[in-house]
């Protein structure tokens, strides 16, 4: 992981920093690991407080919505087998896609799903390049979608996102679109990342941390997640609600 990986216990918790939106990582075996789990695990660990003292309900859309002591913050989750993360920010609502980089059939794919920009686009990308923008322009649509509490529905494949555009943690404005802001921070490797914000969170910044897998036994003791000593991920790559 890059240097956007911090600790947080180096800071104040999230209410206090209302200009970023954390982002927290557990490596996971399961294909829809417990996100009850990993939700209450990541608010504990932003807001320093027991796993249990956070309570996780659903909008009829399938959305988190946390109480407890992490009533107000808003929050998001994306499973895929062996790697889960989850966006957590105080400022509006947040959306967070994970994708495994893979072998894919993206023009083809872009031609099928995404806007004629959008697939021109790819299809005049180099074509070994070409799955791993593909899949950076998926997970933009899904976090928006994740914004929404929509998901994909209504349209959500053709909403523009953002093309080209390198690994970071700043939430930028997406052209075309005034109401959505995104950013592709680095990932582990194999992986393709992707946040989404509302018009509260522009110019918001991303924290990047690492979990242990919500099913490691709590440790009060020590509940500030370790530094990443991944790396990579900026040089190779950029569900639920």
């Amino acid at each position: 992981m890059s240097s956007a990986v911090s600790d947080v216990c180096a800071h104040a918790p999230l209410p206090a920093r209302e200009g970023r939106v954390l982002v927290l990582l557990a490596r996971t075996a399961e294909r829809h690991p417990a996100g009850a789990a990993l939700l209450r695990a990541a608010a504990g660990t932003v807001l320093g407080v027991p796993a249990e003292e956070v309570l996780v309900d659903r909008e009829p859309s399938g959305r988190p919505v946390l109480g407890g002591a992490a009533r107000g913050l808003h929050a998001s989750v994306s499973h895929v087998p062996g790697l889960s993360a989850v966006a957590i920010g105080a400022r509006g609502p947040v959306g967070v896609d994970v994708e495994r980089l893979r072998a894919v059939p993206a023009a083809a794919l872009a031609r099928r799903w995404f806007g004629a920009r959008e697939a021109g686009w790819l299809a005049g990308r180099p074509e070994a390049e070409r799955p791993l923008q593909f899949l950076r322009m998926w997970t933009q649509k899904e976090a928006i979608g994740k914004v929404l509490g929509t998901g994909l529905a209504d349209g959500g494949l053709l909403r523009p996102v953002r093309l080209g555009a390198p690994a970071g943690t700043v939430l930028g404005p997406v052209p075309g679109s005034p109401r959505f802001y995104i950013a592709l921070p680095p990932a582990p490797e194999g992986f393709v990342l992707a946040v989404a914000g509302g018009p509260e969170a522009a110019g918001s910044r991303l924290e990047v941390l690492t979990l242990p897998p919500p099913a490691a036994p709590p440790d009060h003791g020590a509940a500030c997640p370790s530094r990443s000593a991944e790396s990579g991920a900026a040089r190779t790559s950029g569900s639920e609600a």
